[in-house]
């Protein structure tokens, strides 16, 4: 009976699980890849085979710089089969740094030796052309790469022509291609190639083995023997290849090449309209200077000096009448502004400020006065009414009225009847004078009653 294919796989994962089991596996590590969730996919290498890895994220959140393209590594998990896909795969548990990769290796030892040879040297470099007529592209002809290239060569410098040369990018052999390629465009004649005026190799980005054909001696010799500047296009901005050193100038992506190597086409669009424009005006004043000459030139001589400053003198009789006219506005304006300004500055000066308070003063004072005279003839009547009133209680209008005073012998008052007795001589004081008399007897009045005067 046949099996499925989920049939198949599934034993195929058991029995590798099963038989294999958890192994520590030693090898370099190729492409690697960290997903949005924190899963690192990568694969494992030696020199005759290559292995896909998982590492989930809980175990690679401690893998550290040890997951890195050429770097080589010991790795600790277990081998399985993907069933979604049928493939085998290692699930990685913990990761070691055993060392640098191969590759790595490779790419310092020849990074050092062509530097030693003054291969990389800034001397040596030759600066891009800054308004180049044509371009030569080494590259792939598929791909987003030239596409993209050729968007900003629109965009930027749509007269500089631009002719690809397509190159194999990548894997064995592609090193050679590019360098043939240099070579061939270094004669263009002999080669059918139209003549440029620099050279940029180009490559979209990848993993450190899809790009290693740009770390190989054969194509950094022939970019640094080419007789034509080289831009260096290779990868992403953090990708450094040997090519990249050895090239003229090293451009960080194949888009940002065309932007080192073109000029800005709408700014320069600008410029010229700019340098027209003024070439245009310049181009006016020499006329009218050249017509203003052959004016002159086409009198007669026999004319006299007069004659031919009569115009100027006219132009200059305009010109003063215009001068003074101006000249008589501005001290107008100016002797406004200065009546102005001395009028501002009146109101501000110490007499004027201490007769407004002068001003005050006396207005404070004719106040003050008013006040005082309304509180006077208040005071006053008020004194009149309580003198009316004190001379109404005075002893000399009760005496007015009919009564007297009964004084002693000694002049005091007689207060009570108890303080005379018979035969006491009294004095009795009138409105109108005093009398004399003798106490006879006394005797106490009745109640609500005076007593009757003696």
């Amino acid at each position: 009976m046949a099996m499925t294919v989920s049939q198949l796989v599934g034993a195929l994962r058991r029995a590798v699980e099963i038989d294999v089991g958890e192994q520590t596996v030693e090898g370099e590590i190729g492409s690697c890849k960290i997903a949005a969730s924190g899963h690192a996919y990568f694969t494992v290498k030696d020199a005759a085979a290559q292995l896909d890895c998982v590492m989930y994220r809980s175990q690679a959140l401690f893998a550290g710089r040890a997951l890195r393209e050429g770097v080589k590594v010991e790795l600790r998990g277990k081998a399985t089969v993907y069933e979604g896909r049928g493939r085998l795969q290692f699930l990685v548990t913990q990761v070691r740094e055993a060392g640098r990769g191969e590759l790595q290796a490779r790419f310092e030892a020849l990074k050092h030796k062509l530097e030693a040879e003054g291969l990389f040297s800034a001397a040596r470099k030759r600066p891009i052309p800054k308004y180049a007529a044509a371009v030569g592209l080494i590259t792939s002809p598929v791909g987003a790469v030239i596409q993209d290239m050729r968007h900003v060569f629109e965009r930027r410098a749509p007269w500089v022509k631009v002719y690809l040369l397509p190159v194999q990018v990548q894997g064995a052999g592609a090193e050679e291609d590019i360098a043939a390629a240099i070579r061939a465009w270094n004669h263009p004649e002999e080669n059918g190639l139209p003549p440029v005026d620099y050279l940029i190799v180009a490559r979209g980005g990848g993993s450190l083995e899809d790009l290693w054909c740009f770390n190989e001696e054969t194509l950094a010799r022939a970019i640094a023997g080419s007789r034509l500047p080289v831009i260096s296009a290779v990868g992403h901005e953090t990708d450094f290849t040997i090519s990249d050193f050895a090239a003229d100038l090293r451009a960080p992506t194949p888009t940002a090449a065309v932007e080192l190597g073109t000029p800005d086409g709408p700014a320069l669009d600008v410029m010229m309209l700019e340098t027209a424009r003024r070439l245009r005006r310049r181009l006016e004043q020499a006329k009218e200077y050249a017509r203003m000459r052959l004016q002159l030139a086409g009198r007669s001589v026999w004319k006299s000096p007069e004659e031919l400053l009569q115009p100027w003198w006219q132009k200059t009789d305009e010109l003063h009448a215009d001068l003074a006219a101006a000249a008589a506005a501005a001290c107008e304006a100016a002797h406004t502004r200065l009546e102005h300004l001395g009028l501002r500055l009146l109101s501000k000066h110490p007499r004027e400020a201490g007769r407004l308070v002068l001003g005050r003063l006396d207005a404070l004072g004719s106040g003050l006065r008013e006040i005082m005279t309304r509180r006077m003839q208040a005071l006053r009547a008020s004194l009149g009414m309580f003198e009316t009133h004190l001379r109404a209680a005075g002893p000399e209008e009760t005496l007015r009225r009919g009564y007297a005073l009964v004084l002693g012998a000694g002049g005091g008052i007689v207060r009570s009847a108890a303080q005379a007795a018979p035969g006491d001589e009294v004095v009795l004081r009138l409105a109108d004078g005093d009398l004399r008399a003798e106490v006879t007897g006394s005797g106490a009045p009745r109640s609500g009653k005076s007593a009757p005067r003696r």
